[in-house]
């Protein structure tokens, strides 16, 4: 198993040109984290919260068939 300090005592013994060759083949990407899933799962729930009576502000029947009907929607997997 390699240590710290046998990473550090191979790195001081690199020559410029080494270390150059070495940075020239790893690559510098950056990391690019697809959000696109989450910002749908994002976009569901406030499609529901948006179009949704309040319960207190309407009758429970209407609450109810509303609350069902944007669930079938979301689960049917509308695109929004």
């Amino acid at each position: 198993m390699t240590t710290i300090r046998d990473i550090e005592s191979i790195i001081g013994s690199l020559t410029p040109e080494q270390i150059k060759a070495v940075m020239e083949t790893t690559s510098n990407t950056v990391r690019k984290v697809d959000s696109r899933y989450r910002a749908k799962r994002i976009a569901k729930t406030e499609l529901y919260f948006s179009c949704a009576p309040l319960p207190y502000k309407s009758p429970y029947q209407e609450y109810k068939d509303h609350s069902e009907s944007i669930r079938q929607q979301v689960l049917s997997g509308v695109d929004l």
